[in-house]
């Protein structure tokens, strides 16, 4: 909503420009910092010890590979499965689900039919996997964990409520705390892209090596941490819209077919963040280099000034600080 204020202010293609790529700098930004900083207390390496003696170095004492299960099998289990079933480093053994939704359990059995089980009981789940996603509704969670019964000897636990508490869940599953997780992750995990957010109280080299196949992973040590790394999976809804106004926009002031005008948006902000990625690598500074790199006196440089004048960017601030507050429960996230 502030990006289509911003864009019916003022219709310059630059301005338009600029807040999708200050969107893109948003989400990036996380990403690159939380890679770099030692000061974050979180981690993208796999092995890392506790100081304490607290790494666990296997999901599986006893297998050369993974039984996989899902508690849940909607969108995000769907392709979390899809990504475990394509990706190469690491053996799967097997992949469990429910049958609920039952479109998505049958389109995983067609595609990997040598992988995947569908299971009407939960507990069959449990027993067919050592290590479980939960991926089932908010309202759901506390009580299908309750009615299980987890072995402590085998089970490991990511949860994907994003609601839920690592306590709640280590004290729902009766599992200890240090085999249970927080994972947030988009659906383009199917196809090994993005980025996943991990929540272990202990360092877990196995858990890390396993999401690390699918596209790369953040290891985040506290709750607090997960919360704000969270705010990188809430801006689909912005980014899309943004892509549509300005899609929009073309066609209004230029006259392109509504094809040409998305294809062109699609195509040009995927370059913009092309370019973002593939130079970023390490470097904590690659958006600010970026943007210093724009030509002085030119457009994009006079798009940004525009931009911040008008209080884009301050705005933009003002909707991430009120989603963390609905995340954290403080408020329901409207401004």
């Amino acid at each position: 909503q502030i990006c289509t204020q911003i864009m019916h202010s003022r219709p310059s293609s630059s301005i338009i420009h600029l807040t999708m790529m200050m969107l893109l700098t948003k989400l990036l930004s996380i990403v690159f910092l939380v890679k770099s900083s030692p000061s974050t207390g979180m981690s993208s390496r796999t092995g890392v010890n506790d100081g304490e003696g607290g790494v666990i170095t296997s999901l599986h004492a006893t297998s050369s590979s993974i039984k996989v299960g899902f508690l849940g099998c909607g969108t995000i289990a769907s392709a979390i499965a899809t990504g475990l079933a394509t990706q190469t480093d690491i053996s799967i053994d097997s992949i469990a689900v429910t049958k609920r939704s039952e479109s998505k359990s049958s389109a995983l059995i067609e595609k990997f039919p040598l992988l995947v089980s569908i299971h009407d009981d939960n507990q069959a789940i449990l027993d067919n996997s050592d290590l479980v996603f939960v991926c089932l509704l908010p309202q759901q969670t506390s009580d299908a964990l309750q009615a299980l019964s987890f072995d402590d000897s085998k089970h490991e636990l990511i949860s994907l409520v994003s609601t839920a508490k690592l306590a709640d869940l280590a004290r729902d599953s009766k599992l200890p705390p240090a085999k249970v997780s927080k994972l947030l992750c988009l659906p383009a995990i199917a196809r090994h892209q993005g980025v996943a957010l991990h929540c272990s109280p202990t360092p877990n080299p196995s858990k890390t090596k396993l999401l690390e196949s699918m596209g790369g992973v953040i290891n985040c040590e506290t709750e607090e941490q997960l919360s704000v790394c969270m705010l990188s999976t809430t801006v689909m809804g912005t980014f899309y819209g943004t892509l549509r106004q300005n899609r929009d926009w073309m066609m209004k002031r230029g006259g392109l077919s509504k094809l040409d005008a998305s294809n062109l948006v699609i195509r040009q902000y995927e370059a913009i963040l092309q370019d973002a990625v593939t130079r970023g690598g390490d470097n904590a500074d690659i958006l600010d280099e970026l943007i210093e790199e724009q030509t002085p006196g030119g457009l994009n440089e006079q798009a940004l000034g525009n931009l911040k004048s008008l209080g884009g960017l301050e705005s933009y601030d003002q909707v991430m600080d009120a989603t963390l507050s609905r995340i954290k429960g403080d408020s329901d996230g409207s401004l």
